[in-house]
């Protein structure tokens, strides 16, 4: 019977069976790793002394132990280091780190024969630990960083003598070899393109002189024509205009939202003040369109400019209609129409329909609705209270993220693997 229940309950929520399966997941992963962790047992020697691996190569490697000294026990971490050659080993990385080097430096070049492009003068030897540092007796062709220095390159090449410096542990060891540096290769286009701008220069120069400079008008027996270029000022105004009045739109759109929104806001905090009046002047034996009339003539006369509310500014407009003409119980419907809520709806309901039934129990429909509108009221300043509520906590959250990579960063940059 579980088994049926359990079965259902999976059918009509998955998510049961996706906690189930992160679950159970999390279960072989914590065995797993719980056996790993525990499973370690500290080696030993041939004399029987405990040992820690030190890596090959590597960077200092750390090891969280678990001392007993006496009655004491204690967690400490052991920092072990990486090996080092031996003499023998040091002279045989030396040598194979000159064989190599040639290789690991080429970049984009195929020989060093005939280096076009910029060298890759490394800085250490990988897997090695051997440190390189790099010497050239042309400076003028070719930098510390193997970067080459084109204007003083030449069709015949130039023969550039480098020297490796390699250094371990305080030894030192070099090894020197030859390079011949060339211009890098160019399409004819790109020669094309250097020509013109040597021969613009050269102009420049002839004619600092004169008022004008005299463009040329051909370059390596191709003629030119020049004009001015295209200047995408315009492209950029029309496109900045565009997203400018598509952000207005957006902008205008999202402000109408907004005060439609607060004028719906405003409008369910009046209404209980409204229904109260309205309840008032009826017990005191006002007929509707008095009570109305009375409402609507204290609002104009203690109103401004600044301090408008649309649900009194409905029965204003609908006193007028009633003065015009208009027969009042269709201006009473008109008014919970226009007002878009559906309290005044069924405000504007009732009373048209009172005028068409009689008066007769309209001060119980008042008083209860004044009841349950003193009700929403409550409702509704408990939600503003935690919409308030909730848009303070934005800066408290960002405040506690900033609080947390104060503290955890710090922390991180500090931890050595």
């Amino acid at each position: 019977m579980k088994r049926e229940t359990i079965r259902k309950r999976i059918r009509e929520n998955p998510a049961y069976l996706k906690a189930g399966i992160l679950l159970a997941v999390s279960a072989v992963c914590f065995i797993g790793v719980y056996i790993w962790d525990n499973s370690r047992r500290i080696e030993t020697n041939s004399q029987g002394e405990k040992i820690l691996e030190r890596p090959e190569e590597g960077e200092d490697r750390t090891h969280g132990m678990h001392v007993k000294i006496g009655d004491r026990e204690e967690d400490i971490t052991v920092s072990v280091s990486g090996r080092q050659y031996n003499d023998e080993e040091r002279r045989q990385a030396f040598k194979e780190a000159e064989q190599k080097i040639g290789t690991l430096i080429l970049g984009e070049n195929e020989s060093l024969d005939e280096v076009r492009c910029n060298l890759d003068l490394i800085t250490e030897i990988p897997d090695t630990g051997i440190s390189v540092s790099w010497q050239a007796d042309r400076y003028d062709v070719i930098d510390a960083q193997g970067h080459l220095q084109e204007e003083k390159l030449t069709e015949e090449g130039t023969v550039v003598k480098l020297t490796a410096v390699f250094g371990y542990a305080g030894e030192k060891a070099s090894c020197e070899f030859y390079i011949k540096v060339f211009p890098p290769l160019r399409s004819n286009d790109e020669k094309l393109m250097e020509d013109l701008e040597d021969s613009v220069i050269r102009s420049d120069e002839q004619t600092k002189t004169e008022n004008y400079m005299v463009l040329p008008d051909s370059v390596d027996g191709e003629k030119i024509h020049w004009d001015y270029g295209k200047n995408t000022r315009a492209a950029a105004i029309l496109i900045l205009g565009t997203g400018a009045a598509f952000m207005l739109v957006i902008s205008d759109s999202q402000r109408k939202k907004e005060e439609e929104k607060k004028s719906a806001r405003q409008m369910k905090l009046d209404y209980p003040k409204i229904i109260n009046k309205f309840n008032l002047y009826i017990r005191a034996g006002m007929t509707i369109r008095r009570a109305w009339f009375l409402i609507a003539q204290d609002y104009e006369k203690k109103c401004g400019e600044k301090n408008r509310r649309k649900a009194y500014e409905e029965m204003v407009r609908t006193m007028h209609q009633i003065q015009g003409g208009i027969p009042e119980g269709e201006c009473y419907e008109k008014y919970g129409i226009r007002c878009e809520i559906s309290a005044y709806r069924k405000f504007g309901t009732m009373l048209a329909q009172n005028l068409r039934k009689g008066s007769g129990g309209l001060t119980e429909l008042l008083t209860r609705e004044a009841e349950d509108a003193f009700e929403d009221r409550k409702n509704l300043a408990k939600k503003l209270g935690e919409e308030a509520g909730t848009k303070l906590m934005i800066p408290l959250f960002l405040m506690l993220i900033v609080v947390f990579a104060i503290v955890i960063i710090p922390a991180f940059l500090s931890i050595k693997l």
